[in-house]
């Protein structure tokens, strides 16, 4: 099972960066080799047929965009739930129209406490 302090720094890192719109926060507990999926990985990138980010760069580049693309947003941790090496945050999001997606980020972590794996997730109603 994962400790305490890194399921909460992730969940620090995850709720404080995003609500500041602060790309140093966000991507602060990511290795290097990070994958990221998410099902508008291909909307925000153009290509259809991708659907992972791989590497903190590339990370960095993709949530910097999607920053920049959603000014405003907020998010509202619900719930944490901890594993051996995973962490899953769930929760909900109000874009400034007042359009509220509800979500669930599963985040796996290597020895070093860094994550390797983020995998983003969307209730069916959120995706249209």
């Amino acid at each position: 099972m994962l400790d305490d302090s890194t399921v909460t720094d992730l969940q620090r890192h995850w709720h404080d960066g995003w609500n500041a719109g602060d790309l140093a926060t966000i991507m602060a507990p990511f290795a290097a080799d990070v994958v990221f999926s998410s099902p508008f990985v291909p909307r925000l990138t153009g290509d259809p047929a991708k659907t992972t980010i791989d590497g903190h760069e590339a990370l960095r580049s993709y949530v910097d965009y999607a920053l920049r693309r959603t000014p405003g947003i907020r998010y509202t941790l619900e719930a944490t739930y901890a594993g051996t090496d995973t962490v899953v945050l769930v929760y909900s999001c109000v874009a400034p129209d007042g359009t509220v997606r509800r979500g669930a980020d599963t985040m796996r972590v290597d020895a070093a406490g860094k994550v390797v794996e983020w995998r983003c997730h969307y209730s069916r109603d959120s995706m249209a």
